[in-house]
């Protein structure tokens, strides 16, 4: 193995990668083997036992790091060999890169990161391994080559960084906005195939309209090249993607340009400026690791001018129609002409807020009607109520202000307070079930089944959000056939899942959820202690439950992986001796049938409280007694132990 330095120092190389969001990680991977002349692309998210991945790979059939060629595919620094190419060597396809310094941004998400790439030598085919760390980015371990049987190709395999970023890539948030942003190259690579954790990213299947504006510019502004031109592409769905990128003349993106203030068009776009100077290195340079020092400050002045007009136009446009269609429908809350100049402006108004509220009001006509009369209301009048929340945003300063518009273009107001009440409701529910679960008062006469059990049953997020409640409170034999057979109509007379004892076990809470890049369904058994102290009692129950569940028959061989989680208040020094793994604590056993994991309430309840920290001080929340009884109160009044102070609430 040998070690080879990148001529730019730890600092700045993470400097850079910590700009990065998930999205530009998996963009930039994803063309990089477009670059490399892949027409199969396919990301894995692989999961771990606390909802959170552990793991992300990329794989490609392209043609590879030829050994000989790696030391300058990957210590180049400032300016990479696309640079000068531009187009890919085998099938003239347009590359993205520049700068040479796409690969350090998988250290945004990454730990360790392993590039895995089998390419030509001449008549036969070898593999190359190149190894970073996140502890030394701007080094590289470089081992082979070895003979390889192929195919062609290179896998990014990536330890992740634990981090409340690289978590939003275990739910669904990231599909659309990654499709989004390479739709111009996908668009133009119709032939290449592109997944995402098992889904296509086809941004054919989205779009609703898709159009090229001309700009008129000086020519002696271009420097000898064509005209360039605006893309617009708008969507069925919401691809959180209102953003301008810099494209070659064939959809490769460059870079993305921050805009400013767009007009609030009820539509879902995507802006692309296209044109041959952006691949340039006379006219493109690197102002930082980041971005390029755009020299093109009118043309960029001209295609924002552009998409403003093109913006207003659709509102415009998406106004007539929409009002149009509400006074045919007699839903529409004014009649006739304005009778005064006051009501004229107030129709204006309206007409903006409603059009652009349009998505969110409804297609039943009763439905419109209302929605309709109570916007009427809320732009006409000024209620108490009214009044308070207006001096609220009023208050804001212009940057709150601009942060609330730009969070109205991507969500509706009603989201983001049901959103702040699930934080707060959340914070207040963790400090709650703390007190119950340790202080004196109640920790003696909480019980297990009727107060505890019900409780958690009403509250699975704090399991892990990405978990969906599958059973509650029922027999390993209900488990193996609901989950695994899919069948609830029968009972295996002549089978059943029982205990060494002969009996037939319970458990108290099974969750599920189907992991889609890998066709596997991973399953969690969540055993509750009511406060107690966990012994070898309690660790054998939780072990033969899943010794009778996962060697069933109608278990072994089946794609589904199984996880046991034993919880209670403190844990006998007997039990910790039997964690495995240091660096995950808790675990006990970890065999290819299942794992288990033996854990404190106050683990279980640190892990949930990180989960919300961030969000909860954001938006200034704080949970005190009083609250916590307050939410206790309403949501779980009947299994609060009596001799709490229910009755104070």
């Amino acid at each position: 193995m040998e070690t080879k330095l990148v001529r730019a120092d730890r600092d700045t190389i993470l400097g850079y990668v910590e700009r990065a969001s998930p999205v530009d990680v998996l963009a930039e991977l994803i063309w990089n083997a477009l670059d490399a002349e892949a027409m199969n692309i396919e990301t894995t998210v692989a999961i771990g036992a606390m909802g959170v991945p552990e793991e992300i790979v990329v794989r490609d059939d392209g043609h590879g790091m030829p050994h000989d060629q790696v030391p300058d595919l990957l210590l180049t620094h400032g300016e990479s060999w696309k640079r000068a190419s531009g187009f890919s060597p085998n099938i003239n396809r347009p590359m993205h890169g520049q700068l040479g310094r796409g690969r350090f941004l998988a250290y945004s998400i990454a730990e360790r990161v392993e590039w895995r790439s089998a390419a030509a030598n001449g008549d036969a085919l070898t593999e190359t391994v190149i190894h970073g760390n996140r502890s030394t980015p701007n080094a590289f371990n470089f081992d082979g080559p070895w003979p390889s049987t192929g195919p062609t190709g290179t896998t990014v395999r990536m330890a992740t960084r634990q981090t409340s970023r690289v978590a939003s890539l275990a739910d669904g948030d990231v599909h659309l906005p990654l499709t989004a942003r390479l739709a111009a190259a996908l668009l133009a690579l119709p032939e290449v195939k592109v997944h995402y954790r098992g889904q296509p990213l086809t941004p054919q299947a989205h779009i609703t309209h898709d159009v090229n504006l001309d700009l008129d510019l000086d020519p002696a502004m271009l420097h000898g090249k064509y005209q360039p031109w605006l893309r617009v592409v708008e969507w069925s769905v919401d691809m959180r993607s209102k953003a301008l990128y810099l494209c070659d003349e064939r959809g490769g993106v460059v870079t993305e340009h921050k805009l400013g203030r767009m007009p609030p068009a009820p539509i879902h776009w995507t802006a692309y400026l296209q044109w041959e100077g952006f691949r340039d290195p006379d006219l493109m340079g690197p102002a930082d690791l980041h971005v390029p020092d755009i020299r093109h400050g009118e043309l960029l002045a001209v295609a924002n001018r552009a998409l403003v007009d093109y913006l207003n136009r659709r509102l415009d446009e998406q106004k007539g129609s929409i009002l149009a269609e509400w006074k045919a429908e007699g839903v529409y809350p004014y009649q006739g002409e304005p009778r005064s100049a006051a009501e004229e402006v107030e129709r204006e108004i309206f007409d903006i807020v409603a059009v652009v509220a349009s998505p969110a009001i409804g297609r039943d006509v009763k439905q419109k009607k209302l929605s309709l009369r109570l916007l009427q209301e809320a732009t006409r009048a000024e209620p108490s109520r009214t009044n308070r929340i207006l001096n609220a945003v009023l208050d804001l300063t212009d940057d709150e202000q601009q942060v609330l518009l730009d969070l109205l273009e991507r969500t509706r107001l009603a989201a983001i307070v049901q959103a702040a009440q699930t934080i707060a409701n959340r914070s207040d529910f963790l400090h709650g079930l703390r007190g119950l679960l340790y202080a004196d008062d109640t920790k003696t006469v909480f019980r297990e089944v009727d107060q505890l059990h019900p409780m958690l049953v009403n509250e699975p997020w704090i399991f892990g959000d990405e978990w969906s409640l599958a059973l509650s409170e029922t027999g390993l034999t209900r488990v193996v056939r609901t989950l695994i057979t899919q069948r609830d109509d029968v009972e295996f007379a002549s089978n059943p899942v029982t205990l060494p004892s002969g009996k037939r076990g319970r458990v108290d809470m099974v969750f599920s959820r189907h992991l889609p890049e890998s066709e596997r369904t991973r399953h969690l058994v969540v055993e509750l202690k009511r406060p107690m102290r966990l012994t070898m009692t309690e660790f054998g129950q939780i072990n033969n439950y899943a010794s009778a569940i996962t060697g069933h028959p109608e278990v072994l061989g089946t794609p589904h992986d199984w996880d046991f989680w034993l919880v209670g208040t403190e844990i006998d020094d007997v039990v910790r001796n039997q964690y495995s793994d240091s660096a995950r604590p808790g675990l006990t056993t970890n065999n290819p049938r299942y794992r288990i994991w033996v854990m404190t309430w106050g683990q279980l309840l640190d892990q949930a409280e990180r989960r919300v920290q961030a969000f909860r001080s954001a938006l200034e929340l704080v949970s005190t007694d009083q609250t916590s009884r307050d939410y206790l109160q309403r949501k779980h009044a009947e299994f609060i132990p009596p001799s709490s102070p229910r009755g104070d609430a």
